[in-house]
């Protein structure tokens, strides 16, 4: 399609103060798209508004066809434990989005919903069950088929209040190989598995041990080098890792995001009740910088990252809007701009990436309530 479109995932069907983790008194209807202008950056409402329980993590199918949404459900709003779905739409010339099937993934809390690198499996997380699923996906169809694996995981961390149980809050799969990494924000660990790519079901491959009270939340691959990147949301950090084709991932670095001195803990907008509280991570597009999202100190932190073995370095800072919590960003297809999906303004923000020092320029700020994911196409 030459004609680009946006669309925006939401927390919805909340009271203001019954989900913990969300500041937003605006809880949206589902997932909202809009005309994406990348000439500028800025963002037009379609007036098309899809329908669904919180779809807070959307992801695009390899072949840009399909799109396909989490219900992040929860115990906080009555939801039973076990129950949970994921649901694929085909993505219409006008932006629309149509309706092609909802499956159950078997538990609660799907933070996260990505392909592996064949686009043939959806890899889902069950965050209050403490597992994560497998599920095969039809490239040609959008058809989502029922659970071939649903590994769980046992343990915790330090912290006590978010770190009781096993987590994972994201898993995603490497682009070269069939490893897939679950990272488990409640034990502080990588959990990683072969996928079996003929009959979905996984061998657990070996975990990988970080520092205690970091809880990993989501990775980021390099697109040229073997190296991937570790956002982690407790402490405030980033884990930069080589990747071996057969033993996974192997830490070499880890970053703080914050600024030396800031007091994570105090705030008022600390809800994720931790020392600090990161979200997700992105590389631009040539992997020379990487994001960080610094929630509580409501700033996105820019790092160059080396040519030679994507070590990072604190290159420079850039505001979110007053109490954003922002909660995922993400790269147009062009690699020009930066989307963030910031939750509590209840707002989309759109940067522009600066050539050569990757440093950011807000260009757009679009209203969008209880923002929680944005997916351009």
């Amino acid at each position: 399609m030459s004609q680009q479109y946006a669309f925006v995932g939401c927390y919805s069907g909340f009271a203001p103060g019954q989900l913990g983790w969300v500041g937003s008194k605006q809880p949206g209807q589902g997932i909202l798209s809009f005309s994406f202008n990348n000439a500028d950056g800025s963002l037009s409402p379609t007036g098309t508004v899809t329908k669904q329980d919180s779809p807070t993590w959307l992801e695009i199918h390899p072949n840009r066809r399909f799109l396909v949404a989490t219900h992040e459900l929860s115990y906080h709003t009555g939801v039973s434990a076990g129950v949970g779905f994921v649901t694929s739409y085909r993505i219409q010339p006008g932006g629309a989005l149509e309706n092609v099937c909802t499956q159950a993934t078997g538990g609660r809390g799907n933070t996260c919903a990505t392909f592996d690198r064949t686009g043939r499996f959806l890899l889902v997380t069950r965050y209050w069950e403490g597992g994560i699923s497998v599920l095969p996906f039809d490239p040609d169809t959008g058809a989502i088929g029922e659970v071939t694996a649903a590994p769980d995981h046992q343990g915790s961390g330090p912290h006590p209040l978010r770190q009781s149980a096993s987590h994972p809050h994201g898993v995603h799969g490497d682009p070269r190989t069939n490893l897939v990494y679950a990272m488990d924000l409640g034990t502080d660990k990588v959990h990683q598995y072969l996928l079996d790519i003929a009959t979905g079901t996984m061998t657990p491959q070996g975990e990988v041990k970080l520092a205690p009270g970091c809880g990993p939340r989501g990775i980021n691959f390099h697109p040229s080098l073997r190296v991937a990147y570790v956002n982690c949301e407790l402490d405030g950090t980033v884990v930069v890792c080589a990747v071996d084709d057969d033993k996974g991932l192997v830490p070499v670095q880890t970053v703080f995001c914050y600024p030396e001195g800031f007091e994570g803990r105090g705030p008022p907008d600390n809800l994720g009740k931790a020392d600090f509280w990161g979200a997700e991570g992105c590389l631009s597009a040539d992997g020379s910088h990487y994001y960080y999202i610094c929630r509580v100190h409501q700033s996105i932190a820019v790092f160059a990252a080396a040519p030679e073995d994507g070590t990072l370095t604190f290159s420079s800072r850039h505001a979110l809007a007053a109490h954003s919590n922002a909660r995922n960003l993400t790269l147009d297809p062009s690699g020009r701009y930066l989307l963030v999906a910031s939750q509590d303004a209840d707002c989309v923000e759109c940067f522009r990436i600066e050539p050569g020092t990757g440093a950011l320029e807000l260009v757009h700020t679009q209203h969008a309530p209880c923002a929680a994911d944005v997916a351009v196409i």
